[in-house]
């Protein structure tokens, strides 16, 4: 993992975003519009995401700095939310809404990642499309972490997307754990790409600049999100599904 054109990658990546902190605003809607359609999608507009004072917020308000709610080697956990890297308010896409035992229900994108629990104990991220009824999620129930079969899955069409990444890659989505990520095979090595994104967070926190990634001006695809597709497929095309 650690190879030299990782880490060159990883250093591109880092100088991108300081390139294109500032004009990822005012461009950033002709990056989107040349993406693949997909984008990174992610949860539906009626998501609620808990935060770490044990309220709820819609996925549309978060805020970068809101602690949120995770869960991390079976422990309950709170992390900080960094950015949204794409945001559609009207735009139209198909979900796979999961509903579990324990009667919560998740809609994500096709190929967004949600992580399993086998029979083994051993955790598996797959794609939301992938999951079958009687998959084990992990959800949050009455304030516990608890293990509930998938028992309906439904297909349909939702208005608005989000894609919000958080300080551990992961987050409770109405109280089901998921990845932060999608169109990616792999979610450890997403993490470790994000890397960049994270130390930006941290430094401009560091800094007194609270929203360094304009998450209340920006909507669609992160412009440097954008990039990163694009170099991913020449350096790494076997870690992404698009």
């Amino acid at each position: 993992m650690h190879s030299k054109t990782n880490i060159f990658y990883i250093i591109l990546i880092g100088f991108i975003i300081l390139l294109n902190i500032d004009s990822s605003s005012s461009d950033h809607d002709d990056h989107h519009d040349d993406h693949h359609d997909g984008g990174t999608q992610c949860f539906s507009g009626d998501s609620l995401i808990k935060l770490s004072n044990g309220e709820y917020k819609e996925i549309g308000n978060l805020q970068s700095g809101d602690e949120i709610i995770t869960i991390d080697q079976s422990k309950i956990i709170s992390t900080e939310m960094v950015m949204i890297l794409d945001k559609q308010i009207s735009k139209q896409a198909l979900f796979y809404t999961l509903r579990t035992d324990s009667d919560n229900e998740i809609s994500l994108t096709q190929y967004h990642l949600i992580p399993t629990i086998d029979s083994n104990g051993n955790e598996n991220y797959l794609f939301a499309k992938q999951i079958k009824i009687g998959d084990y999620l992990f959800v949050l129930f009455n304030g516990k972490l608890k293990y509930s079969p998938v028992i309906n899955i439904t297909i349909e069409m939702k208005k608005g997307y989000y894609a919000p990444l958080t300080m551990k890659g992961t987050l409770l989505i109405n109280n089901v754990l998921a990845s932060c990520f999608a169109n990616v095979n792999n979610h450890h090595l997403a993490q470790y790409y994000m890397a960049p994104f994270r130390y930006y967070y941290k430094f401009a926190q560091f800094m007194s600049v609270y929203d360094p990634f304009n998450i209340n001006k920006t909507e669609g695809l992160y412009s440097t999100v954008n990039m990163m597709f694009y170099f991913a497929r020449y350096f790494r095309s076997d870690a992404l599904y698009l």
